[in-house]
């Protein structure tokens, strides 16, 4: 296309353009003339209305609805999510608030001292003092002496005087992070064989000092123990113990021993709260001398364990492996499974064991229980293979708990006691009186039911129940010689002011069997069930002295727990105590 072709379109194209619009204002000018014609307003007329004017409303027609209630089902979607956080760090420092000053006088608060001191019939002193350090988060020292005697004077029955004398030292260290504690003890008993009536023997003169018998121990316990605050941190326990333990007939025990434990908190599995990793070590040395024989005996004892804390669940496992030498070597194995489940926490709770382990039936140990047991006493070991023990404990309410189980033991050598009727008195005095015990060891499998009920009702009324039953199936012995087969204790407090206070004790044991042996003729003796009553009552005057009288045996009875050992009867004791 050329120049002049453009010219002439572009042109055209302009011409068209205004002829389009002059047409447009041609019709609007048209129709706007058209509007504004006379015509188109009306004329004037003059109208007349023949009939009358009446007003009329016409009805109103209502839409008439009826709501309806449309019932719908939303499915809810399914969603998915996940929550990303990150910690947050601030430099934020808490400042201390001075904690407000009390005045008060700490030693006047807190006192050192407390003496307990009484007399009663049957000539009986009592002295007990306590002697303490005041509070220091650095130390403590301690400082506690006992002593109690009577002259016996049980009717119709030999000398029955004895004396009881204690006397400890502890002092404590607390460093930043462990404890170091020791303590040096004495004990001194002197007690008679007074287990026959001297009427049966009256051809024989038996002095009062010859039937004397004391047991003297000394010893001293040294421990360390760490006190770290951090969860992540392993912690440790040690202690070295050792007594000397004399009596008047050349019989005599040294024991050093040796217990440790260690821990450590881990995270073997992240499913579980707390988790344990940890062991026991414990090493005993006894050298045992009495007028015929000299024995050392050996013990080490390893209880490796892993112990889980659930929400609600507590497991321990591991296993105990024991070996002991004396003239014969031995090891053993044994279970350490413990486990307890909180159904209501604090009112409900079941719990379960399997375990086991070896004692050793050291002279210390005979003597603590019998103390009138021979000098020449077998000394051995008594293994419980095994123990099942289930029971539930808990509360009924904050002031009412409880704790029910049922164990049965398999046991080797269960150690029992029984009159010695064969060795003589002693080697100035060849007699044989019964008057002493011995030791019989026999298997047997032991079934015991064991209840415990508290109650308690603030600090001014408090009752405890503890009853145990057991069942004994010997091997070889036709009697489990001594042993009560229900015990039953039930006691109680009651402070009536805040001056006055009372309290007591029922003991209840069922009846025990004994082998006597008479002109080379065995028999078994029952030991009659019993019931021992103890009261006490205590008048404070002040916060620093105080009177007291305790009656022992109100019932008046007289009981034997050790064939031919009868109680005394009722015994009466009144006294006071200091505080300074």
């Amino acid at each position: 296309m050329n120049k002049k072709t453009a010219q002439q379109n572009v042109g055209r194209s302009k011409t068209m353009k205004m002829q389009r619009r002059y047409f447009i204002i041609i019709i609007l000018a048209g129709l706007f003339f058209q509007i504004n014609t006379p015509e188109s307003f009306g004329q004037n007329q003059e109208v007349t209305i023949v009939a009358p004017y009446k007003p009329v409303i016409s009805d109103a027609f209502k839409k008439s609805l009826n709501p309806q209630v449309i019932e719908t089902n939303i499915e809810a979607l399914p969603m998915s999510y996940s929550i990303s956080s990150e910690p947050v760090f601030t430099n934020y420092e808490i400042s201390p608030i001075k904690p407000l000053l009390i005045d008060v006088d700490m030693e006047e608060e807190m006192r050192r001292n407390y003496l307990r001191a009484g007399f009663g019939n049957y000539t009986m002193p009592y002295l007990e003092l306590f002697t303490n350090s005041l509070s220091s988060k650095d130390f403590s020292i301690g400082f506690h002496a006992r002593h109690l005697s009577s002259k016996g004077d049980i009717q119709d029955y030999a000398n029955s005087a004895f004396s009881q004398n204690e006397a400890s030292l502890n002092v404590k260290s607390y460093l930043k992070e462990k404890i170091l504690s020791a303590k040096i003890h004495y004990d001194r008993n002197v007690v008679h064989y007074y287990g026959f009536k001297p009427d049966d023997y009256i051809a024989d003169t038996i002095a009062d000092d010859d039937l004397r018998q004391r047991y003297s121990l000394i010893g001293a316990d040294l421990n360390i123990l760490s006190n770290k605050k951090r969860a992540d941190k392993t912690n440790y326990r040690a202690g070295l113990n050792f007594y000397h333990l004399s009596d008047l007939y050349q019989t005599n025990e040294l024991k050093i021993g040796l217990k440790s434990n260690v821990n450590s908190k881990n995270e073997f599995f992240d499913f579980v709260d707390k988790q344990e990793l940890g062991a026991d070590i414990n090493l005993d040395f006894y050298n045992n001398h009495d007028s015929l024989i000299s024995q050392g005996t050996f013990v080490a004892e390893i209880m490796p364990f892993l112990r889980w804390n659930f929400e609600y669940l507590d497991l321990t496992v591991g296993a105990r492996g024991v070996l002991s030498a004396d003239s014969t070597s031995n090891f053993y194995i044994y279970p350490e499974i413990r486990a307890s489940y909180q159904v209501i926490p604090n009112y409900l709770r079941f719990y379960a064991s399997v375990s086991g382990g070896l004692q050793r039936n050291s002279f210390r140990s005979v003597t603590t229980e019998n103390l009138w047991v021979n000098s020449l006493f077998p000394l051995g070991f008594t293994s419980t293979k095994y123990m099942f023990k289930g029971g539930v404990t808990g509360k009924v309410n904050e002031s009412f708990d409880y704790n029910f189980n049922v164990a049965y033991a398999e046991v080797e050598n269960m150690l029992f006691f029984n009159n010695d009727y064969q060795m003589d008195y002693s080697p100035e005095i060849s007699k044989n009186f019964g008057n002493k015990f011995t030791g019989i060891y026999d298997d047997a499998t032991v079934t015991t039911v064991s209840l415990e009920l508290g109650y308690q009702q603030s600090r001014y009324y408090n009752v405890m129940l503890r009853a145990a039953y057991n069942d004994y199936q010997l091997k070889t012995q036709a009697k489990p010689w001594h042993k009560p087969a229900l015990e039953l204790v039930l006691s109680g407090k009651y402070m009536l002011t805040e001056k006055v206070s009372f309290g007591g004790e029922l003991f209840f044991n069922s009846a025990t069997y004994a082998r006597v042996t008479e002109n080379g003729n065995a028999r078994i003796e029952e030991n009659k069930a019993y019931a021992d009553l103890n009261l006490g009552g205590e008048y404070r005057f002040n916060s620093r002295v105080s009177a007291f009288v305790n009656l022992n045996n109100v019932i008046g009875t007289r009981y034997s727990r050790w064939y031919n050992y009868p109680s005394q009867r009722i015994n009466a004791m009144g006294g006071f105590t200091f505080s300074f």
